[in-house]
Formats: structure tokens, sequence, C-alpha cells
């Protein structure tokens, strides 16, 4: 016998906590959320970054998704988490339970890795690979027929390959590279062609299926911050400031269509906030930690920890169990214990929660209780390296 003696269908917490949005497994990949625990968030975020309160269009263009602490402190705090349920809540039916379904909007999906750094372009590529992915184009299909996006400047191939659902062949076939390759050896012309491509013949495509806007939200920023010179910081700070809300070229600046929301921790949007005042974008776009235009993902207090809990737990209970308890197998005074002595940090937590119940299982303890918990060893976190440290 396994977890099924405490009436579960596995161990029912992450090992790790880390977030891994394209993963099957639902302790991973977001599926599992307390939106008890983030009510004060998700209201805040609809206030900001969507303009809940009053018209999509006072929406901020650009802002903060982040968390108080470093590298290893402000990771783990939920961010991704929330980032996630988000884009789930807003994508079932593209807006249609806000403003009485009156405007459709998006929200996409970014993971920032270190090779987007050394080029924008390369932002554009996974941009438009989570659009892929997210089924955007496809919805796009349905909507409108070819000859409306030529009518609306949507060029002729480009407007072929939404209508016959190709895409990322489109792309590819232009690129040397698949779309989630980014490399600059000898593809200098779809790198040159890509800005125009994302940023206008991809939104007049979405304005024509009726979007009035989307949300990317770009997760993992620490990848450029972490590791990069101020210099390397402020010059792809500069760029993204120039095409999402500068370009008055291209069409989503023109009609304001992206907003760009950066999900980090502290330390690193300090310093994204110093290279964007460099970059002169902070008297028109303020950015700041702690600004009007940012989220602080807090820690959460007992209760949200509690329901945190009790949601893992719920998921991968035996539907014909009947626990004894609450948080059984754990005692509610061990459960407080494991969330108190991790400082109430989710990830650490949940971690915590993952190795005692391997412990107890391989123990055959039946209840875990604040003695036991005491029993098992705890696990020092060590805090990588960024480029100033090495």
């Amino acid at each position: 016998m396994g977890y099924e003696i405490y009436g579960l269908k596995d161990n029912c917490f992450p090992s790790d906590a880390i977030l891994k949005p394209g993963s099957e497994d639902p302790r991973q990949n977001g599926l599992i959320f307390s939106v008890n625990a983030r009510a004060k968030e998700i209201e805040e975020f609809e206030k900001k970054f969507m303009g809940k309160k009053t018209s999509f269009n006072d929406r901020y263009r650009c802002g903060f998704l982040w968390a108080e602490g470093g590298r290893t402190i402000g990771r783990g705090m939920g961010k991704t988490a929330l980032a996630l349920y988000m884009q789930h809540r807003i994508n079932n039916g593209y807006g249609e339970n806000y403003f009485d379904g009156k405007e459709k909007f998006f929200l996409s999906y970014v993971s920032f890795s270190q090779q987007i750094k050394s080029k924008v372009a390369f932002l554009y590529k996974a941009i438009l690979g989570s659009f892929i992915t997210e089924k955007l184009f496809e919805h796009v299909s349905n909507c409108v027929t070819r000859d409306k996006l030529i009518e609306n400047n949507v060029r002729g191939a480009f407007a072929e390959a939404i209508v016959n659902n190709q895409v990322k062949g489109y792309l590819e076939s232009r690129s040397k590279y698949p779309l989630d390759v980014m490399t600059t050896a000898y593809d200098r012309k779809f790198l040159q062609e890509l800005p125009y491509i994302f940023l206008s013949d991809t939104v007049k495509s979405l304005k024509v299926a009726g979007f009035k806007g989307g949300i990317i939200l770009i997760d993992d920023i620490e990848n450029l911050t972490d590791r990069s010179t101020g210099k390397e910081i402020e010059t792809f700070i500069k760029d993204i400031g120039i095409a999402f809300l500068r370009d008055a070229t291209s069409e989503a600046v023109k009609s304001n269509f992206y907003t760009i929301i950066l999900t980090t921790h502290e330390q690193s949007a300090q310093k994204i906030s110093q290279a964007w005042t460099v970059a002169g974008l902070s008297a028109s776009f303020p950015l700041a930690a702690g600004g009007r235009a940012s989220l602080l993902t807090r820690k959460p207090d007992m209760p949200e920890c509690l329901d945190i809990i009790q949601q893992y737990l719920k998921y991968y209970r035996d539907p014909s169990f009947t626990p004894p308890e609450e948080f059984y197998p754990f005692k509610r005074e061990a459960t407080e214990t494991i969330i108190k002595e991790c400082d109430f940090h989710p990830r650490r937590f949940l971690s915590s929660f993952n190795r005692i119940l391997i412990e107890a299982l391989s123990n055959n303890v039946k209840e875990i209780t604040s003695d036991f918990v005491r029993t098992v060893p705890e696990v020092e976190e060590e805090e990588s390296l960024g480029i100033e440290d090495l």
C-alpha cells in the first residue's frame, strides 16, 4: 500500500514547488490553486491590468507582478500560479466574463529564457509560439475569412496561413530554425521581418477577430537581470519599450494593443526600473516595484496558507475516503507548525509537506503530529549567483 492508507491517490504536494506551465502534472502546472488565498491579488490584477472597475482602455499598459526579496525568498511566492490562474480565467471566452462581454481580450503567458535576452526579436518568437499553443490564431480563423483579413491590411501570405491554421509552418518556412530555437546565425532576413509580423500583421488579425487588446505576461524576467550586465539590461529594456510602447509605425503601438506585465522578484524589479528610467520611459509609463502599476504577491497569512494546503489535499483525496480530520493525515497543529517553521513561504512549506509525507509513509506513521514533523530533517536552500557575485 502507498498513499492510499491516507486516502490519497498519490503524494499530493510538489517536491520542489516550482511551477512548470507545460507540465501535465497538476502539482506543477498551476491547476491546483487557492482562490481564497489570492482574492486580494486577483481583484487588484483585474483593476490595474484590465480596468475592470471602469473600462478596458483604462488599464495600465505595463507593470510588475512581483514578490519581496531576492532570488531565493522572492521566488516561489505564488506569482506564476496567479499568472496562470488569470490566464485561464480571462481566456475562458476571451474576456466574456468581464464588461458584460462587450470587450474581447486575452492573456498570453511567456516564460523568459536565457536565450531571449540576446535579442528582443526572440521575445516576439516566444510570444508567437504562445499564441499558437493557446490557439489564438485558430480562434481568428474561425471568426474571419482570408478576404476580410486582407481587406484590413493583413499581408496575403500571413492571412493565408491563419485561415489554414498553418501559422507555425509559415513562420518556420521563413526562418532557418524552429520557432522555439533562439539563435541569430544566418537568419538576419527573418529577424528583420519578424517585428512587422508580430507588431502589425498579428495585431491587425486579432483586431479583425474582435480583440480589443492582449495582456502579455512575461514570467521569470530575472533570467535577464540576474546574469546580465547593466548595459545588457538597459539595451533589452529599451528595445521592449520602443517595440510595445513607443514605435508609432506599428499597429500594436498605434492601437495601444498590448499590455506587458513582467513577473519577477524585488531585486530584479529594481534593476529593470533603473533601466526603464535610463531608457526615458518612466515619465509616460511609470514602472517600479511598489508603484501604481505593480502588484505585490504578498506572503499569505495562516488561514490562507491552510486553504492552499486544503486545495492540494482535496485534489488528490480519494472520493470514497472520509478523512477523520480536515488535514488528514496531518493533525491541524502539525499543519500549522510546518507553515510557521517555513515562515509562511508557499514554495518552502509545500516542499516540506511533500518530504514529511514521504517520511511518514516510510515509517508507517498513521497520523502526522508536530512531534513527528520535528524529526524530519530540514533541507537547506542555496541561492544561485548572479553576474555581480561571480
